[in-house]
Protein backbone atom coordinates (compact mmCIF):
# COMPACT_ATOMS: atom_id res chain seq x y z
CA UNK A 1 0.00 0.00 0.00
CA UNK A 2 1.48 3.29 -1.15
CA UNK A 3 1.18 6.40 0.98
CA UNK A 4 -0.24 9.46 -0.78
CA UNK A 5 0.91 12.92 0.17
CA UNK A 6 -1.73 15.42 1.20
CA UNK A 7 -2.33 19.07 0.48
CA UNK A 8 -0.23 21.16 2.86
CA UNK A 9 -2.84 23.90 2.96
CA UNK A 10 -3.86 24.09 6.61
CA UNK A 11 -7.62 23.74 6.11
CA UNK A 12 -7.55 21.37 3.15
CA UNK A 13 -5.60 18.16 3.90
CA UNK A 14 -6.89 16.52 0.71
CA UNK A 15 -5.04 13.48 -0.64
CA UNK A 16 -2.95 14.18 -3.75
CA UNK A 17 -2.89 11.32 -6.21
CA UNK A 18 -2.97 12.72 -9.76
CA UNK A 19 -1.79 16.36 -9.96
CA UNK A 20 -0.29 18.74 -7.40
CA UNK A 21 1.54 22.03 -7.05
CA UNK A 22 4.98 21.51 -5.51
CA UNK A 23 7.52 24.02 -4.27
CA UNK A 24 11.26 24.05 -3.70
CA UNK A 25 10.56 24.38 0.02
CA UNK A 26 9.19 20.81 -0.15
CA UNK A 27 5.49 21.61 0.13
CA UNK A 28 2.66 20.31 -2.02
CA UNK A 29 -0.81 21.70 -2.66
CA UNK A 30 -3.93 20.57 -4.44
CA UNK A 31 -4.88 22.01 -7.83
CA UNK A 32 -7.62 24.31 -6.42
CA UNK A 33 -5.47 25.96 -3.77
CA UNK A 34 -2.36 25.97 -6.00
CA UNK A 35 -4.14 27.87 -8.75
CA UNK A 36 -5.53 30.35 -6.23
CA UNK A 37 -2.28 30.92 -4.30
CA UNK A 38 0.30 30.80 -7.08
CA UNK A 39 -0.96 33.35 -9.56
CA UNK A 40 2.13 35.25 -10.60
CA UNK A 41 2.00 39.00 -10.41
CA UNK A 42 4.08 41.66 -12.17
CA UNK A 43 6.96 41.39 -9.73
CA UNK A 44 7.01 37.58 -10.15
CA UNK A 45 7.03 37.15 -6.33
CA UNK A 46 5.09 34.36 -4.66
CA UNK A 47 4.86 33.15 -1.07
CA UNK A 48 4.43 29.59 0.14
CA UNK A 49 1.13 29.41 2.09
CA UNK A 50 2.58 26.69 4.32
CA UNK A 51 5.90 28.20 5.50
CA UNK A 52 5.91 31.73 4.03
CA UNK A 53 9.03 31.20 1.89
CA UNK A 54 9.36 33.57 -1.06
CA UNK A 55 9.20 31.78 -4.43
CA UNK A 56 10.84 34.16 -6.92
CA UNK A 57 12.09 31.79 -9.60
CA UNK A 58 9.66 30.34 -12.08
CA UNK A 59 10.80 26.84 -11.15
CA UNK A 60 10.36 27.45 -7.42
CA UNK A 61 6.77 26.23 -7.85
CA UNK A 62 5.48 23.99 -10.63
CA UNK A 63 2.42 21.86 -11.30
CA UNK A 64 3.55 18.22 -11.30
CA UNK A 65 1.89 15.12 -12.72
CA UNK A 66 2.01 12.54 -9.95
CA UNK A 67 1.06 9.73 -12.33
CA UNK A 68 3.16 10.30 -15.44
CA UNK A 69 2.83 8.01 -18.44
CA UNK A 70 5.57 5.74 -19.71
CA UNK A 71 6.69 8.17 -22.40
CA UNK A 72 7.31 10.91 -19.84
CA UNK A 73 9.20 8.51 -17.61
CA UNK A 74 11.48 7.48 -20.47
CA UNK A 75 12.31 10.97 -21.63
CA UNK A 76 12.31 13.18 -18.52
CA UNK A 77 15.81 12.18 -17.38
CA UNK A 78 17.13 10.98 -20.68
CA UNK A 79 20.58 12.35 -21.62
CA UNK A 80 21.42 13.35 -18.10
CA UNK A 81 24.56 12.11 -16.43
CA UNK A 82 24.21 9.52 -13.75
CA UNK A 83 25.33 11.94 -11.05
CA UNK A 84 22.65 14.41 -12.16
CA UNK A 85 20.09 11.64 -12.27
CA UNK A 86 21.11 10.52 -8.77
CA UNK A 87 21.02 14.12 -7.54
CA UNK A 88 17.52 14.58 -8.97
CA UNK A 89 16.41 11.26 -7.49
CA UNK A 90 17.89 12.15 -4.08
CA UNK A 91 16.12 15.49 -4.11
CA UNK A 92 12.82 13.81 -5.06
CA UNK A 93 13.29 11.25 -2.27
CA UNK A 94 14.12 14.06 0.16
CA UNK A 95 10.92 15.85 -0.87
CA UNK A 96 8.95 12.67 -0.29
CA UNK A 97 10.69 12.00 3.02
CA UNK A 98 9.95 15.53 4.17
CA UNK A 99 6.29 15.15 3.28
CA UNK A 100 6.12 11.84 5.15
CA UNK A 101 7.89 13.36 8.14
CA UNK A 102 5.59 16.39 8.15
CA UNK A 103 2.55 14.16 7.89
CA UNK A 104 3.90 12.02 10.72
CA UNK A 105 4.45 15.08 12.90
CA UNK A 106 1.00 16.34 12.00
CA UNK A 107 -0.62 13.03 12.90
CA UNK A 108 1.39 12.87 16.13
CA UNK A 109 0.27 16.38 16.97
CA UNK A 110 -3.32 15.43 16.20
CA UNK A 111 -2.92 12.29 18.30
CA UNK A 112 -1.41 14.29 21.16
CA UNK A 113 -4.19 16.84 20.93
CA UNK A 114 -6.75 14.05 20.88
CA UNK A 115 -5.03 12.39 23.83
CA UNK A 116 -5.02 15.63 25.81
CA UNK A 117 -8.62 16.21 24.90
CA UNK A 118 -9.45 12.65 25.91
CA UNK A 119 -7.65 13.11 29.22
CA UNK A 120 -9.51 16.35 29.80
CA UNK A 121 -12.78 14.67 28.95
CA UNK A 122 -11.92 11.80 31.30
CA UNK A 123 -11.23 14.26 34.11
CA UNK A 124 -14.49 16.04 33.38
CA UNK A 125 -16.22 12.68 33.23
CA UNK A 126 -14.68 11.68 36.56
CA UNK A 127 -15.86 14.93 38.13
CA UNK A 128 -19.31 14.43 36.65
CA UNK A 129 -19.42 10.85 37.94
CA UNK A 130 -18.43 12.01 41.42
CA UNK A 131 -21.02 14.77 41.26
CA UNK A 132 -23.67 12.33 40.10
CA UNK A 133 -22.72 9.88 42.86
CA UNK A 134 -22.98 12.66 45.42
CA UNK A 135 -26.37 13.70 44.05
CA UNK A 136 -27.43 10.05 44.00
CA UNK A 137 -26.45 9.58 47.63
CA UNK A 138 -28.30 12.76 48.52
CA UNK A 139 -31.35 11.53 46.63
CA UNK A 140 -31.16 8.15 48.37
CA UNK A 141 -31.03 9.83 51.78
CA UNK A 142 -33.91 12.06 50.78
CA UNK A 143 -35.89 9.05 49.56
CA UNK A 144 -35.25 7.23 52.84
CA UNK A 145 -36.32 10.30 54.80
CA UNK A 146 -39.44 10.64 52.66
CA UNK A 147 -40.17 6.93 53.07
CA UNK A 148 -39.95 7.25 56.86
CA UNK A 149 -42.16 10.33 56.75
CA UNK A 150 -44.59 8.50 54.46
CA UNK A 151 -44.80 5.54 56.82
CA UNK A 152 -45.41 7.92 59.72
CA UNK A 153 -48.12 9.77 57.81
CA UNK A 154 -49.70 6.50 56.70
CA UNK A 155 -49.78 5.28 60.30
CA UNK A 156 -51.37 8.56 61.37
CA UNK A 157 -53.88 8.24 58.54
CA UNK A 158 -54.75 4.70 59.65
CA UNK A 159 -55.21 5.89 63.22
CA UNK A 160 -57.39 8.78 62.07
CA UNK A 161 -59.40 6.40 59.90
CA UNK A 162 -59.97 4.10 62.87
CA UNK A 163 -60.99 7.05 65.04
CA UNK A 164 -63.30 8.28 62.28
CA UNK A 165 -64.94 4.86 62.05
CA UNK A 166 -65.36 4.81 65.85
CA UNK A 167 -66.87 8.30 65.82
CA UNK A 168 -69.15 7.27 62.95
CA UNK A 169 -70.39 4.28 64.93
CA UNK A 170 -70.96 6.51 67.98
CA UNK A 171 -72.85 9.01 65.84
CA UNK A 172 -74.98 6.23 64.39
CA UNK A 173 -75.68 4.92 67.89
CA UNK A 174 -76.57 8.38 69.20
CA UNK A 175 -78.74 8.99 66.15
CA UNK A 176 -80.59 5.75 66.79
CA UNK A 177 -81.04 6.64 70.47
CA UNK A 178 -82.24 10.13 69.51
CA UNK A 179 -84.78 8.70 67.08
CA UNK A 180 -85.98 6.26 69.74
CA UNK A 181 -86.29 9.08 72.30
CA UNK A 182 -88.19 11.19 69.76
CA UNK A 183 -90.63 8.33 69.13
CA UNK A 184 -91.03 7.81 72.89
CA UNK A 185 -91.65 11.54 73.49
CA UNK A 186 -94.12 11.59 70.62
CA UNK A 187 -96.10 8.65 72.03
CA UNK A 188 -96.05 10.23 75.52
CA UNK A 189 -97.26 13.57 74.14
CA UNK A 190 -100.09 11.87 72.25
CA UNK A 191 -101.08 10.01 75.40
CA UNK A 192 -101.15 13.26 77.42
CA UNK A 193 -103.19 15.00 74.73
CA UNK A 194 -105.71 12.20 74.78
CA UNK A 195 -105.88 12.38 78.59
CA UNK A 196 -106.42 16.15 78.51
CA UNK A 197 -109.15 15.88 75.88
CA UNK A 198 -111.02 13.09 77.64
CA UNK A 199 -114.76 13.64 77.86
CA UNK A 200 -116.37 14.56 81.22
CA UNK A 201 -118.36 11.74 82.92
CA UNK A 202 -122.09 11.64 82.28
CA UNK A 203 -124.49 12.13 85.20
CA UNK A 204 -127.66 10.18 84.46
CA UNK A 205 -129.28 10.61 87.91
CA UNK A 206 -131.93 12.99 86.62
CA UNK A 207 -132.78 10.65 83.81
CA UNK A 208 -133.25 7.79 86.22
CA UNK A 209 -135.44 9.95 88.59
CA UNK A 210 -137.80 11.12 85.86
CA UNK A 211 -138.40 7.76 84.28
CA UNK A 212 -141.62 5.83 84.96
CA UNK A 213 -141.61 3.00 87.48
CA UNK A 214 -142.48 0.40 84.96
CA UNK A 215 -140.37 1.98 82.26
CA UNK A 216 -137.16 0.23 81.55
CA UNK A 217 -134.18 2.61 81.16
CA UNK A 218 -131.75 1.41 78.62
CA UNK A 219 -128.64 3.44 77.73
CA UNK A 220 -127.51 3.24 74.18
CA UNK A 221 -124.47 4.88 72.68
CA UNK A 222 -125.00 7.86 70.44
CA UNK A 223 -124.62 7.55 66.75
CA UNK A 224 -121.37 8.43 65.12
CA UNK A 225 -123.02 11.25 63.21
CA UNK A 226 -122.78 13.51 66.26
CA UNK A 227 -119.27 14.91 66.02
CA UNK A 228 -119.36 16.60 69.45
CA UNK A 229 -119.85 13.38 71.42
CA UNK A 230 -117.14 10.75 71.71
CA UNK A 231 -118.46 7.22 71.87
CA UNK A 232 -117.13 3.80 71.15
CA UNK A 233 -118.79 1.32 68.83
CA UNK A 234 -117.82 -1.39 71.34
CA UNK A 235 -119.89 0.21 74.20
CA UNK A 236 -122.47 -2.36 75.48
CA UNK A 237 -126.11 -1.68 76.36
CA UNK A 238 -126.82 -0.89 80.01
CA UNK A 239 -130.10 -1.85 81.77
CA UNK A 240 -130.83 0.14 84.97
CA UNK A 241 -134.34 -1.21 85.81
CA UNK A 242 -133.25 -2.93 89.02
CA UNK A 243 -131.26 0.05 90.32
CA UNK A 244 -132.27 2.55 93.01
CA UNK A 245 -133.86 5.75 91.74
CA UNK A 246 -131.63 7.97 93.86
CA UNK A 247 -128.44 6.25 92.93
CA UNK A 248 -125.94 8.08 90.72
CA UNK A 249 -124.39 6.35 87.79
CA UNK A 250 -121.31 7.58 86.10
CA UNK A 251 -120.50 6.47 82.60
CA UNK A 252 -117.08 6.72 80.97
CA UNK A 253 -116.61 5.78 77.35
CA UNK A 254 -114.19 2.91 76.88
CA UNK A 255 -110.91 3.94 75.26
CA UNK A 256 -110.35 2.35 71.92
Amino acid sequence: MTLDIVCNFRKCRKSLSSHAWVTTCSHAFCVEHGQREFKRNAENALTCPACGTELRDKFDVIQADLKPNETFKSIVLAGLKPDVIMDVAMRAISFWSYQVEQETLYQENVAKHSKDKLQCLEEVNTLNVQKIKTELDTCKRKINSLQIEFNKKRKQAEELTARLEEKTRQIQKLTFQLDAQKRKDFRLQNFEDKTDNQETCMNITDLVGKRAASEAFVFKPMKDTDANIICSPKTPLFDFRQKNKRSSFNFRPIRS
